[in-house]
């Protein structure tokens, strides 16, 4: 009864309380009763769902399953029956609960372990649906790999074969030729018995159309080929919902999956509507799906009033509408209101979204809305309105969102007698804004102790320590925080951050390499993966991380990282595990191509380069005339600069990258077979020597007393013993 009231429809004649002793038929009384209900309920600092109809039915449904399981122990399927009532209290709360995930890991565990649902292949169908209701309930509590376990199991079980394909087809009205379009390929491996509930015909929610001048409804294929996807039964169709989110999930660490691949799977589904539950999270995740689209945006409007209008339709009897109900993870009916709402704030219809906030008691929503009015004045007298007619922790704390009073997060938290895990929250979250962080620490840990399962909070709280310097209460945050979400690459990288302060750089590699398949097109975790890689050895992810660097940003540069690997690969350094880094240095010249083919001005790069071709490979005329052009190019970069001259630290290295092109200068005439072309050489060198020694002396001279500033001293001597040097070589080719 109190799903049909809160999620399937149609509403139920009469009350629950109609089924009470009598002596609950005093107002008073049942409304002191339902106050008692909704506390009892509330679990881990997490309050109920207020305006839920018919609490009393979930209520007594607890009572019996939980509380006396003991006396159940005959009826083999009471343990799944507690994981759906636990199923649909967690729906109510506010937020996760810690106590409802464990003792729904272990009647899940439990469950699995049962034979007859296992092993009999008589109960195949229910063992598919145990698995994607286990699978669902996993996903809610963050356990992910056990859901993608369960969600493969029921795909096995169901023995389809299911994966995205192309075909030709057109999508839009004005399309001439055909195009590769994505579609969904479904594969049975042996047919499936239908059950009886299939075998009834029944009244489907309306599936509205796209209107769209462009747009077509479904993609028109070339062919219409019937090996796409065979006549699946509903819960097939369920199997591949599952699927769908359980491929969703698995791509959040990577990219996204777009919304043409889960519409691929929604419109295989569509296309065969056959139970009614099925259909509501099929069209629903279309709905969210298309929402933020200019065209599909108002389908998505349309859909939601659909199903909102649906619950109250007393055409479609509830036996039809809660088959399959848990196993496609519907949502109640609020939650459906308040994605329209939602819907309307994202268009700017921030009156109509308003409107249903209020209805529903979505205060937190409804003050976003009158803040995007700027009227947080209403906001705030419409919540003391509330707190009029009844006083909750709650309404204490949305009254502190809107006034940022601290007493008022306060009242709220001794109110709960300490179980307002949201007080905390947000009082933590005001002190954080005020930079006192030893007080935010505090309240984030106080919330924490509550409800531990609040990922957000753990990342805040581990953000906080790392601004107050306490970088292992940091490092513990953010532990917690990837524990219970892998994919949060921005907690990875905050805790590589943790270690890189705790001076742990092993770890913050072994980190920051997570962060980057949660996230692998950011170049700033690419970037510190660079940093971090070099400094502990890892001279492999470096080259790669520079590669996918460029990748990224095509003419992005580190001079700093290639100096050190360079010096790594030509000094005979070892990396991180105690192998030559020499290894490395076909991989690196390779980088170094690829670099210098996008960046052409940078002295430095080429110097390196010309320093590694010299280390690595053998010596010989073509090497000799290759080091000599990196080179310079090197000392091209490093003087184009008209004012370098000006500058000590700039004279001091053009003197000695010049000192070293001369000499390579020098080498290359030696193996130069061609008295003319080495004459040439060394003219070239003669030339640019000359020009190096002139800046410095007209920079540095003092035009008075014609003494030369002390600082470039020795540069200028290496540079004209040098320069002697080629004048001498000159000297000997000509005579020769």
């Amino acid at each position: 009864m109190f799903v049909q009231n809160n999620w399937l429809g149609p509403l139920s004649h009469g009350e629950a309380k109609d089924l009470l002793p009598q002596g609950f038929s005093d107002p008073e009384k049942y409304k002191a009763l339902i106050s008692h209900i909704q506390t009892e309920l509330s679990c881990d600092g997490e309050s109920v769902y207020e305006l839920c109809i018919g609490i009393e039915y979930l209520y007594m449904a607890r009572c019996i399953l939980l509380n006396c399981h003991q006396h159940l122990t005959g009826l083999q399927t009471s343990e799944w029956w507690l994981i759906h009532c636990i199923n649909v209290h967690q729906q109510i709360l506010d937020d996760r609960s810690p106590t409802l995930k464990e003792k729904t890991m272990e009647l899940i565990d439990s469950v699995a372990k049962k034979e007859a649902l296992t092993t009999d292949d008589k109960n195949r169908d229910l063992s598919i649906q145990f698995h994607l209701e286990a699978g669902y309930m996993c996903y809610t509590y963050y356990e992910y790999k056990k859901a993608d376990e369960h969600f493969n199991t029921a795909q096995g079980l169901a023995k389809l074969q299911i994966e995205l394909t192309g075909v030709m087809g057109k999508r839009t009205r004005f399309q001439e030729e055909d195009k590769a379009q994505l579609v969904l390929s479904v594969k049975r491996e042996s047919p499936m018995s239908v059950s009886s509930e299939e075998n009834v015909k029944t009244e489907l929610p309306k599936i509205v159309k796209l209107d769209d001048d462009t747009i077509l409804d479904e993609i028109e294929l070339s062919e219409k080929s019937q090996d796409l996807c065979p006549d699946l039964s509903a819960l097939e169709q369920a199997v591949i919902i599952g699927a769908m989110e359980n491929k969703i999930r698995s791509q959040a660490s990577q990219d996204k999956l777009t919304e043409e691949e889960a519409m691929a799977y929604i419109d295989c589904m569509l296309s065969q509507a056959k139970c009614w539950s099925v259909v509501v999270a099929a069209v629903l995740k279309r709905s969210v799906l298309q929402k933020t689209r200019r065209r599909t945006v108002e389908r998505s409007m349309m859909q939601l009033e659909e199903l909102i209008n649906q619950i109250p339709n007393s055409n479609i009897p509830f036996t039809q509408r809660s088959y399959l109900f848990y196993t496609v993870r519907m949502k109640p009916v609020w939650n459906i209101q308040k994605q329209l709402a939602e819907l309307f704030l994202s268009i700017g219809v921030v009156a109509s979204a308003l409107e249903v906030f209020e209805r529903l008691e979505l205060w937190e929503d409804a003050i976003q809305c009158y803040k995007t009015m700027g009227k947080m004045e209403k906001a705030e007298t419409v919540i003391r309105e509330q707190l009029a007619i009844k006083e909750t922790p709650n309404l204490w704390c949305f009254l502190g969102d809107v006034t940022s009073e601290i007493s008022h997060y306060q009242k709220a938290w001794e109110m709960s007698n300490h179980r307002s895990a949201r007080a905390q929250r947000c009082m933590g979250y005001v002190y954080f804004g005020q930079l006192d962080y030893k007080k935010s620490m505090e309240c984030f840990e106080l919330s924490l102790k509550v409800n531990s399962l609040q990922i957000p909070v753990w990342y805040v709280y581990g953000c906080v320590a790392l601004a107050a310097e306490d970088f292992t209460t940091a490092m513990k945050a953010f532990k917690r925080c990837v524990n219970l979400e892998t994919d949060n690459f921005e907690a990875w990288n905050n805790l590589s951050i943790a270690y890189i302060k705790l001076k742990d750089k092993p770890k913050a590699y072994v980190t920051l390499k997570e962060a980057i398949k949660c996230n692998y097109g950011n170049w700033r975790l690419w970037e510190n993966l660079l940093i971090i890689a070099t400094d502990v050895g890892e001279f492999q992810d470096s080259i790669l991380s520079y590669n996918r660097l460029m990748d990224l940003k095509e003419k992005w540069t580190d001079e700093k990282a290639l100096e050190i690997l360079v010096a790594a690969v030509t000094g005979g350094y070892d990396d991180s595990k105690g192998h030559p880094a020499s290894r490395y240095s076909n991989k690196l010249l390779e980088l170094f191509g690829r670099i210098t083919a996008k960046v052409t001005g940078s002295g430095k790069i080429w110097n390196l380069y010309a320093k590694l071709t010299t280390a690595v490979k053998k010596p010989s005329p073509e090497v000799s005339q290759m080091v000599l052009q990196y080179l310079q190019k090197s000392h091209r970069c490093d003087t184009q600069d008209t004012k370098w001259q000006k500058d000590v630290d700039k004279c001091k290295n053009v003197g000695e990258e010049s000192i070293r092109l001369a000499d390579t200068y020098i080498q290359s005439c030696e193996k130069e077979s061609s008295k003319d072309q080495a004459l040439q050489m060394m003219s070239s060198a003669k030339l640019m020597m000359k020009g190096v020694i002139t800046k410095i002396k007209q920079e540095h001279t003092d035009v008075i007393t014609e003494s030369v500033n002390e600082a470039v001293v020795p540069v200028l001597e290496s540079l004209n013993s040098k320069f002697q040097e080629i004048m001498d070589k000159i000297t000997e080719l000509k005579g020769s």
